[in-house]
């Protein structure tokens, strides 16, 4: 890796070695969505001190460094601050005004840490689909600008895809909390505002269903395989690599060669990546879907009983401390655990018949199996596909006024994306608000058979 000190100033962190660093970082974001649309990242001094201001004055913020607490004093410390720090350079123009711009470096910095944002959008389908028209109307005498252009792009679809498998990772791990595991609205509001809009609407949705990547993968790694097969083409575009590069002609077929392999490569592998992501959806759909079942189990069955005792456990332990005692079992030597066998005795024993179960308790016990057995996601996709019925799609709202059940409403949603499931969820922009329970609207259509 290139030693990034060589190109950032020394001082080009302590911008942040503040107590006033939260303030600053959003002052950045300030000056920065101010003059992103100016050519060359500039504009005048005054101008950015005023934006500066501005935010001063709508922000009732106090900087711990600053005696003067005007919004424009706290406007010339930050102005003065990302000067001294290497961020922000003066040029003086016509009639001796100064123009401010952000350095280059600086840019690049600034725009990293922005793409750390979840909220982005990401449009993962849209980049396979531009890699993909790419590549069918090809045009040989620009072949070199494509390629180069499209193996970027492919490097940043498979990060972005790994990224993505990241995120889904970190909402299991926050879904596990001890903030979170054990406050049912902290779990549904996740599930139904955060991780839909912001892994679900965004990216998991397109990406697995209508605009999956397998619909473009083939005919890309064919299209690039008959250029590799055509010398005649092949040596065009080296030619030109050769030119554009101002490089010798094996430097310009390896990097030929090295970037249409990784394209290649990258979507003979995008399979598994995707496989990999919605298997920790999954997990992240029947982790969620247990802690739901868990906090609103209320039955007074054995198992709303064992509930009870481990959410008490939970709240008070200093209570169980004497109750039991979890040990982890180890060998206690080296010598084998082999025990001979022994000669097993038939005895007779006496044959003990439990007086009949009565018609009420029987009844009682076919109920709560039936009330468990509904929640199943067998017996909720049936439950779907008979709503459906002939019909093409069913709001999610008139379903809920159908079933009248948040546990099932909630795990019809869940199950909607999982995998093999024999309907889909279509999330719409609407919210919906019904009985106290605010979510987005959604359809429900039926999984055609291929």
């Amino acid at each position: 890796m290139v030693n990034i000190f060589d190109t950032l100033p020394a001082k080009f962190f302590n911008i942040f070695n503040t107590s006033d660093r939260v303030v600053i970082s959003e002052c950045i974001g300030v000056l920065y969505d101010y003059i992103k649309d100016d050519a060359s990242f500039a504009s005048l001094k005054e101008n950015l001190i005023y934006e500066l201001t501005k935010y001063f004055t709508n922000h009732l913020i106090e900087l711990e460094d600053v005696q003067i607490q005007s919004p424009r004093d706290r406007a010339f410390y930050v102005y003065r601050r990302l000067k001294e720090c290497g961020w922000i350079s003066e040029e003086v123009g016509e009639n001796y005004q100064v123009y401010t711009s952000f350095e280059d470096y600086a840019i690049s910095i600034i725009e990293t840490l922005m793409n750390l944002d979840e909220d982005r959008d990401i449009e993962y389908s849209s980049m396979v689909y531009s890699i993909y028209s790419q590549f069918k109307n090809f045009d040989i005498e620009n072949g070199h600008k494509i390629i180069d252009a499209q193996y970027s792009m492919t490097k940043n679809l498979m990060t972005k895809l790994k990224n993505l498998n990241t995120n889904i990772k970190r909402y299991i791990k926050r879904l596990v909390k001890d903030n979170m595991k054990n406050d049912l609205n902290q779990i549904l509001d996740s599930l139904l505002s955060d991780y839909q809009m912001k892994i679900v609407d965004r990216a998991f949705y397109n990406l697995t269903t209508k605009d999956h990547p397998l619909k473009y993968r083939n005919s890309i790694i064919s299209q690039i395989q008959k250029i590799i097969d055509d010398s005649q083409t092949t040596e065009t575009i080296i030619g030109n690599m050769m030119l554009s590069k101002d490089i010798s002609y094996q430097e310009a077929s390896d990097l030929f060669y090295r970037q249409t392999s990784y394209i290649v490569e990258a979507f003979e592998s995008i399979l598994d990546l995707i496989n990999e992501i919605n298997r920790k959806n999954e997990k992240f759909v029947a982790s969620a879907t247990n802690r739901i079942m868990f906090l609103m189990n209320a039955k007074e069955d054995i198992g709303g009983k064992i509930n009870d005792i481990i959410k008490e456990g939970q709240n008070c332990p200093e209570v169980f401390e004497n109750v039991t005692t979890l040990s982890v079992n180890k060998y206690l030597d080296q010598h084998s655990l082999y025990l001979p066998r022994t000669i097993k005795k038939v005895k007779n024993v006496d044959l003990i018949i439990d007086e009949p179960l009565d018609e009420k308790a029987r009844l009682e016990a076919i109920e709560k199996l039936k009330h468990n057995e509904k929640y199943t996601k067998t017996a909720i996709e049936k439950t779907v596909l008979e709503q459906l019925n002939e019909k093409e799609f069913l709001l999610g709202s008139n379903y809920f006024e159908s079933q009248k059940d948040l546990s099932m409403f909630i795990l019809t949603w869940l199950y909607g994306f999982s995998q093999n499931a024999r309907y889909r969820i279509e999330p719409q922009d609407q919210i919906i608000t019904k009985e106290h329970y605010q979510f987005r609207e959604f359809t429900i259509r039926r999984v055609k058979d291929e």
